[in-house]
């Protein structure tokens, strides 16, 4: 234990002194303050730009009746302004392949519990308030249902259009209004939109980590082979008590530095982010985010860590040079990156439903990037979860005892490549 807390505490420290591992922290921490400035700063620049905006209000309904497919997913409207009812085919050109049903206040609970079954369904509910329609849109997945903007802007011109021309005002006058109707929408299934904007946001901060950290093991083993420090570690600790020491010590310096960053993220958010901020209508929430989840990214995190970096430091030790090490890591880069965009392109494609998610949350090499997301939109089962554990600390068991017998291989040879017979020739 001795030896690999001293090759620890010599790693962190070498590691943490470098200046690429400031800079690299201080550029995300600037990036971070910049995301959670830019709500007040879009906000300022529309307000110092006029509210002046253009619109197309008085487009003329259609009296053509819109054919409805009685099998395509329904879209309940319970209107309880009586207004929007009447005008059904206006909602349904813009829907055309939903089924619009008018409903009551009292059938809302039946219709919302119909919602969290079929994830197709939707519901549009209006009321008045404060003298103007009430628009509330509710969908069991944010990424496939209704768009409560667009269905504001719809209403917007119903509703003026019937209003003003009531009033007998002209229709030039319609024309150049430009109110529109405060809207919200609501996700009442597992994925919401924080869950996907922060799953998406481990996903990249998983790779960074994996590339970055896991670069970093290599270097720093290839570097001591070439300066011979290898030769006073060895002689003070055993070649696998090294590799363990390096690896733990690169490990423990990314999560120092993501929790500092994570830190630093909260307190921006609190600080600056307003307290109604909502993208798109849809108000921001953190339920995504619990105890349990938290643990499991972090185990992850770890986990993920450890694979490649097991993986980075059989390159590092199969290398006589530092020059050599770029050429030895193309391999383990491809295959990062391969991993990286699996999980990513599931991630962007809705989750964990489909036989390529599944496959990606299986995948040892793309399981730390894939996982994450799912687990934070609410598409991740405990079977799932468990295989894909298993499988991901198999493979680090597998690929940490090769690389500990590479780099045991490595000790006595500098300057002339490790050969797969001398490797083994290795006990």
């Amino acid at each position: 234990m001795r030896q690999v807390t001293t090759v620890f505490s010599y790693t962190l420290k070498e590691a943490a002194r470098k200046k690429a591992f400031i800079v690299s922290t201080v550029i995300i921490m600037v990036m971070v303050l910049g995301l959670c400035l830019a709500p007040r700063i879009i906000s300022a620049v529309k307000g110092s730009g006029g509210e002046k905006e253009t619109g197309t209000a008085g487009t003329e309904n259609s009296s053509e009746q819109i054919a409805v497919d009685e099998d395509a997913p329904v879209c309940y409207l319970i209107d309880q302004t009586g207004i929007f009812e009447k005008n059904l085919d206006s909602l349904r050109k813009i829907y055309m392949d939903r089924n619009f049903k008018i409903a009551s206040k009292e059938e809302e609970e039946g219709i919302r519990a119909e919602i969290r079954e079929n994830e197709n369904n939707a519901l549009i509910s209006i009321e008045e308030k404060d003298g103007v329609p009430f628009i509330h849109v509710v969908n069991a997945n944010f990424m496939k249902g209704i768009s409560a903007q667009k269905i504001s802007d719809e209403c917007n011109k119903i509703w003026q259009k019937n209003v003003l021309e009531e009033s007998g005002v002209d229709s030039r006058t319609i024309e150049e209004s430009t109110l529109s109707l405060p809207y919200t929408e609501e996700s009442v299934g597992d994925m919401d939109v924080t869950g996907y904007i922060l799953g998406l946001a481990v996903v990249f901060i998983m790779f960074f980590a994996v590339y970055y950290y896991g670069y970093g093991v290599a270097m720093s083993v290839a570097s001591e082979k070439t300066s011979r420090v290898m030769e006073t570690l060895v002689v003070s600790a055993k070649p696998s008590r090294i590799l363990i020491g390096k690896c733990l010590a690169m490990g423990v310096l990314g999560l120092i530095q993501m929790v500092v960053i994570i830190a630093f993220a909260v307190i921006c958010y609190t600080v600056f982010v307003p307290a109604n901020f909502n993208i798109g209508g849809v108000a921001i929430s953190f339920s995504s985010i619990t105890p349990f989840t938290v643990f499991i990214l972090l185990v992850y995190f770890i986990l993920g860590y450890a694979l490649y970096a097991v993986m980075n430091s059989v390159c590092g030790a199969a290398v006589s040079k530092v020059e050599d090490l770029n050429s030895a890591m193309m391999p383990v880069m491809f295959i990062s990156l391969g991993s990286f965009y699996l999980g990513y392109f599931t991630a962007i494609a809705g989750g964990g439903s489909s036989g390529l998610a599944k496959f990606a949350m299986y995948l040892p090499f793309s399981s730390p990037f894939s996982v994450p997301f799912t687990l934070l939109t609410g598409g991740m089962k405990t079977g799932d979860l468990l295989v894909s554990m298993g499988l991901l600390l198999l493979f680090i068991i597998v690929i940490a005892a090769v690389s500990i017998r590479v780099y045991s291989a490595s000790v006595l040879h500098y300057g002339n490549k490790l050969k797969m017979k001398e490797l083994l020739k290795m006990r």
